[in-house]
């Protein structure tokens, strides 16, 4: 007997629910669930319900890796907003406010909690529906690290590679010495299995591989939250993962508990501040498959305006990691937003299909763009000196993200191709 579920979506109805106390759900008066602010407007036609690639979602990842690439391009090939302001001030200068208005890419390390956010939605979505359609169904380990070892690994492997190839390459290029940069075999291998930052530095130039290890701890985290989703209901799991969250949060404020670790690099190397963002995203593929409720579009409306104002007070006090839940809040918002019938409208647009195409190597970029600055730098800025323009920042991203479509369709497609003919050898 086939589910109702797409004929519901399909008439694009109101469906309410009430959440048990296992994560069962059934229907309920609408006036109720209204008066209550836990109905949930289904806007997902049958195609954004199944577990296949979802366009909005590919185009979010594409923005978030945009975000990042043209922070670190405007870092290495930018002179620098103040130095731009002490040369030009107020004046009537093409060149000045064309940089002015690049201010906001300074915080374009939030395409860092952005991926966070959707990285919980999709590696969640499939559990999601399987809990839907058998609220005591089990998570099947050794299936969850076959296909997480083939999306991370063969790339993650192959760009830690890379990044020593092009650290020699810029070395011998400039004559200089490998700085700070370590690359010895046993950082390598820490860098493959997480390590880095817990027991050694970095490995080479490609500071972004702090997010890769945080990524697999959440990953060996995923099986707690998939359990308690289960035994309880999503709701416990949101709870949970923003207590502690929240309190690691403040506690390393007061205490300053990551700094204490010797290899501290920018932000972790604990994954517990992310935690409640990687659990969003969880959260929302519970509510797209109906085992959990959002509230109404008008309350969303304001957890997004308080979550952009809680995150930027904290930035301005020089708390980033400390904002990461406000910015949680926002972002996933506009994930539940971008898979709607109005979002799904903006990203069917020119550049939301340009985002939605970078979006499908959004992978590749964000592990080898930041060598490939580095690179880009060397051979157009030997003698180190920045210029004032931005058309060289715009020229080394758009050489970043072709190299990174190159390396894509090398590397991470191969590897995506990779689970499905394990299973399908598997099954005959």
């Amino acid at each position: 007997m086939g589910s109702p579920l797409p004929a519901a979506v399909a008439n694009q109805r109101f469906l309410f629910h009430h959440v048990g106390a296992h994560g069962v759900t059934r229907p309920t008066c609408p006036k109720i669930a209204k008066n209550c602010h836990i109905h949930l407007k289904i806007m997902h036609d049958s195609k954004s319900m199944q577990l296949g690639r979802v366009e909005a979602i590919d185009a979010l990842r594409g923005l978030a890796a945009l975000a990042v690439v043209f922070l670190h391009a405007r870092q290495i090939l930018w002179v620098g907003m103040d130095k731009l302001f002490a040369r030009y001030h107020f004046q009537p200068n093409l060149e000045a406010w064309a940089g002015y208005a690049t201010f906001p890419l300074k915080l374009g390390w939030l395409g860092v909690t952005l991926f966070f956010v959707l990285s919980g939605y999709c590696i969640h979505r499939r559990g999601a529906q399987r809990l839907a359609a058998n609220p005591q169904a089990r998570l099947d380990l050794f299936d969850f690290a076959r296909r997480r070892f083939w999306r991370i690994y063969p790339t993650y492997a192959v760009a830690l590679l890379l990044t020593g190839v092009i650290d020699w390459l810029v070395f011998r290029h400039t004559g200089g010495t490998s700085g700070n940069c370590d690359h010895r075999w046993s950082t390598l291998l820490a860098s493959l299995v997480g390590l880095q930052g817990l027991v050694s530095p970095m490995y080479g130039s490609n500071g972004v591989f702090w997010t890769l290890a945080m990524e697999i701890h959440l990953y060996l985290a995923y099986p707690v939250l998939f359990w308690i989703s289960r035994r309880y209901n999503p709701k416990r799991v949101l709870l949970m993962t923003f207590i502690i969250s929240s309190t690691f949060a403040v506690a390393d404020v007061i205490l300053r508990i990551q700094n204490a670790f010797p290899y501290h690099f920018v932000r972790g190397p604990i994954f517990l501040p992310y935690w409640f963002t990687w659990a969003v995203g969880f959260y929302l593929a519970e509510a797209e498959a109906r085992r959990a409720v959002l509230p109404s579009p008008k309350t969303l409306a304001w957890l997004a305006v308080g979550g952009f104002l809680g995150g930027m007070t904290l930035v301005v006090l020089n708390h980033p990691e400390a904002s990461e839940i406000f910015w949680a809040v926002l972002f996933g918002v506009a994930v539940w937003w971008s898979l709607g019938e109005r979002g799904r409208r903006v990203w069917d647009t020119i550049p939301g299909r340009l985002a939605s195409f970078v979006g499908v190597f959004s992978y590749s970029l964000y592990a080898v763009h930041f060598p490939l600055l580095q690179w880009f730098a060397a051979d157009t800025l030997p003698d180190g000196s920045k210029p004032y323009s931005l058309l060289l920042c715009v020229l080394g991203g758009g050489f970043v993200v072709f190299a990174a479509w190159v390396f894509f369709q090398c590397v991470e497609r191969w590897s995506l191709r990779r689970p499905k003919c394990v299973a399908s050898n598997a099954n005959k």
